[in-house]
């Protein structure tokens, strides 16, 4: 064992404990800075949640502010009325221009509705108009049910927009519509980007209409809703866990802080998220700035403690160990003097009475007393010796008769006097019976003593046990003897009709050899048959799976010719749109020239030519569109071919295909069977020369069978001299 001391032994518990100080405060400092992690991850997440609100809130009120104003304009009012939509356009087209020269709004969006819910005018797309939209848009009912302001977020054709509605009401107080100023998300993206920050406005999948969002829109299971959009972020994005981002709120990588918020509409349900970003260095700048403030006091309190330490060290040093090396040294002779490796031991001097001058004190006297004590002791001892040494040469007649004070040696005296006494007893039983069965006499027994326990009580037991078992064996043997000399007549008889039997058996396996080695002929050639018909069957596969491909190649050929017949029909309607458009013009022309005059004789005639050849063209057009969709029926004619002959081919190739593992299967069951057949031919040999040598051996067993019955004879006269019972 390492040797250590009580100082070493105090001073290392001091230094567990000042170590598990300082872990117990690692830990807190550790569970501290977690915890601070999670609190600026938590601000992170509430500072972006509030960014959002901010700035759709402001988008919103400047939506309803604008929609609530424009709603007033007294030409809108008015074109609703008489149903004037020239006039509105008129008046939106100024209030486009004055916002887009005095404010930031450069691309306006306002539609007008009108009392029915139907579109009245949309400034950016005014040819389209009339439409119903009652059934998708439900801010509009709102407000015409409300007849109240209102700003929301609202799923559009190209995504969410936000939307700052307002009722339209006549001059006598009647709601005669309603307008809404159309804004996107742009700015505030812009505003994230412009801090560093980033921004996805995300729609749920489900509410997708129309088909202005593509898959490159898309964004896990939503589409995004902005133009502008930063395409790092995206992509990284694209990677996220959007169930594990909803449930915990917020969610980090490598590269980027997420935070995710839901989108609602006016009725508070939800149609989308807004996915926030920030670099995730901005996040760990904060973290660690923190973290270095927890880790300097810890620095310094692990400084504290191992001064504390070190002055606790040195004092104990001074104090306490000096007394006890003294005591140590004087121990460590006691040791020696009571382990007999010295013959004296040296009373150590005692100056002090504290703890370590009465520890030396008891130590004298206790030296004294074993001295004493010792010499009685070794009296007793050494006749011990001498009794054990007579027992060791099997005398059991000596006794121990010294005494002495310690009870120790008493108990020890006489315990092994007593031992001797019962070991005598014993030992005279053991030699008696052994003798007897030395005679061949097996039935007499040891008298056992109810004392008796473990190895002398297994040694007498066993003893008897050894003189049943040597009668059992005494009468086993003179019955196995009988029946050994009856069992070795009967075995001679059976080798004798054995070996006539194995004979015959052998002439008849010869003969099933030859049998079964023309079946393996025959089975072989049925198998090189059936393979010759599969190869030729895969062949045939081959030039159907060519005739098919070949066929639909042909198809492919048709939907190409099909593609290159739409795009001359879309060139064709150009023309005749540009036809139609010249038409116009020159009509235009002609009415002009008439104005002008005299003067305009001569562009008139320029005019009415321009118009001729543009009603030339248009008749072109169309004889070219009827010659391009003749050809378009008979392309369409020749891919039906093609299908018809593409599914006649996969029919055949299948039908082949079956054909061909059932050639296969009969090919493989025939080379199965030939195997089997070899096996059995191989079997019907091993049959043959095992019987032959089952005749050689039966021979050889009735030369056996003689030998047994003669040591049978042998047995059973020795077993009849033995005594048993």
């Amino acid at each position: 064992m390492k040797e250590s001391s009580i100082a070493s032994k105090i001073l290392s518990r001091i230094l567990v404990v000042a170590a598990f100080i300082i872990v117990i405060a690692a830990g807190i400092s550790y569970y501290i800075v977690m915890g601070m992690k999670k609190d600026i991850e938590l601000q992170t997440k509430n500072h972006f949640e509030l960014l959002i609100q901010e700035r759709i809130k402001a988008k919103l009120d400047i939506g309803i502010s604008n929609a609530v104003t424009i709603s007033k304009n007294s030409d809108i009012i008015e074109a609703l009325e008489t149903n004037n939509r020239e006039l509105a356009v008129e008046a939106l087209a100024g209030i486009s221009s004055a916002m887009k020269n005095g404010t930031s709004f450069k691309n306006v969006k306002i539609h007008i509705h009108d009392k029915d819910v139907n579109s009245f005018l949309r400034n950016w797309k005014p040819e389209k108009f009339g439409d119903e939209l009652s059934s998708f848009r439900k801010t509009i009912l709102e407000v015409k049910n409300t007849q109240k302001p209102l700003a929301a977020i609202e799923v559009g054709r190209a995504g969410l927009v936000l939307r700052g509605l307002s009722p339209i009401f006549s001059s006598s107080g009647e709601y005669i519509g309603s307008l809404e100023f159309i804004q996107g998300f742009n700015s505030v993206v812009k505003d994230f980007k412009a801090e560093d920050e980033f921004l996805l406005v995300l729609m749920n999948e489900s509410l997708k209409r129309g088909d202005a969002l593509t898959e490159q829109n898309k964004v896990g299971k939503y589409y995004i809703s902005q133009k502008e959009v930063d395409e790092k972020f995206k992509n990284a994005a694209t990677s996220l866990d959007f169930n594990d981002l909803l449930t915990k709120g917020y969610f980090t990588d490598s590269s980027y802080f997420y935070s995710s918020f839901p989108i609602k509409d006016f009725q508070g349900n939800v149609i989308g998220q807004y996915l926030t970003g920030d670099h995730i260095k901005h996040v760990d700048n904060s973290f660690n700035e923190s973290a270095n403030l927890v880790y300097f006091m810890l620095i310094m309190m692990v400084i504290l403690t191992l001064v504390l330490v070190s002055v606790t060290v040195i004092l104990f040093k001074k104090i306490v160990t000096g007394g006890l090396n003294k005591f140590k040294s004087s121990f460590a002779h006691f040791l020696d003097f009571i382990s007999f490796k010295t013959n004296t031991f040296k009373k150590p001097a005692v100056y002090t009475n504290d703890e370590v001058g009465q520890m030396l004190t008891m130590l004298n006297e206790t030296a004294d007393i074993f001295d004493k004590k010792l010499k009685d002791d070794m009296k007793v001892i050494g006749e011990i010796v001498l009794t054990t040494d007579k027992v060791e040469q099997g005398i059991y007649k000596c006794r121990i008769h010294a005494s002495s004070d310690n009870p120790m040696i008493v108990t020890l005296k006489n315990t092994l006097n007593k031992m001797l006494d019962e070991n005598e007893k014993n030992m005279s039983e053991v030699v008696r019976t052994v003798t007897h069965f030395a005679n061949d006499d097996y039935t007499d027994k040891v008298n056992i003593s109810p004392k008796l326990q473990d190895k002398m009580l297994e040694v007498m037991e066993s003893i008897n046990k050894l003189g049943e078992a040597l009668g059992s064996n005494a009468r086993l043997n003179l019955n196995n003897g009988q029946t050994l000399e009856n069992n070795s007549a009967t075995m001679t008889a059976s080798m004798n009709n054995l070996a006539a039997k194995a004979n015959e058996q052998a002439a008849s396996l010869e003969e099933t050899a030859a049998a079964v080695e023309e079946i393996t002929s025959i089975t072989r050639n049925n198998a090189e048959n059936a393979t010759k018909m599969a190869e030729l069957g895969k062949t045939v596969r081959t030039s159907v799976t060519t005739g098919e491909e070949l066929a639909s190649k042909t198809a492919s050929s048709m939907d190409e010719i099909n593609e290159k017949v739409t795009s001359i029909n879309e060139a064709i309607t150009v023309i005749d749109q540009i036809a139609f458009q010249t038409n116009i013009l020159s009509l235009n022309a002609a009415v002009e020239a008439a104005t002008a005059g005299e003067a305009g004789k001569g562009f008139a005639v320029v005019a009415q030519e321009v118009r001729n050849l543009a009603n030339r063209s248009a008749e072109a057009a169309r004889e070219i569109k009827d010659l391009v969709e003749d050809a378009n029926q008979k392309a369409n004619d020749g891919k039906k071919i093609s299908d018809e002959m593409i599914n006649g081919y996969k029919e055949l190739n299948t039908h082949i295909s079956e054909t061909i593992h059932i050639i296969e299967d009969v090919s493989k069951a025939s080379k199965e069977q030939m195997t089997g057949i070899e096996q059995i031919n191989d079997a019907v040999t091993m049959l043959d020369r095992v019987t032959q040598e089952n005749a050689s051996e039966a021979n050889q067993v009735k030369a056996i069978a003689d030998e047994v019955a003669t040591m049978a004879n042998e047995l059973v006269s020795d077993a009849k001299s033995k005594k048993f019972n």
